[in-house]
C-alpha cells in the first residue's frame, strides 16, 4: 500500500470511528482472550454490549 492510500484510510478511520483504550491485568486480558475465540475485539465488545442492553431493557 502505498504511503497516499495509508493517509487517506487513516483520515477516514479517524473521522469514522473512536478508539476505546482499557488497562487490564494480564490473566483477566488472556481469560477474555480465549472467550472471545475467533470473534475481533471490536465485534466481542459489540455482542457484550448488547447483551447488556438487553439485560437492563427486561429489568427496568
Amino acid at each position: 500500500m502505498s504511503k497516499t492510500s495509508t493517509a487517506v484510510k487513516r483520515k477516514y478511520n479517524e473521522k469514522t470511528y473512536s478508539r476505546f483504550y482499557a488497562d487490564i491485568k494480564k490473566e483477566d486480558f488472556e481469560a477474555i482472550e480465549q472467550a472471545r475465540g475467533e470473534m475481533s475485539r471490536a465485534q466481542f465488545l459489540l455482542m457484550l454490549f448488547r447483551e447488556y442492553q438487553k439485560q437492563t431493557e427486561t429489568e427496568g
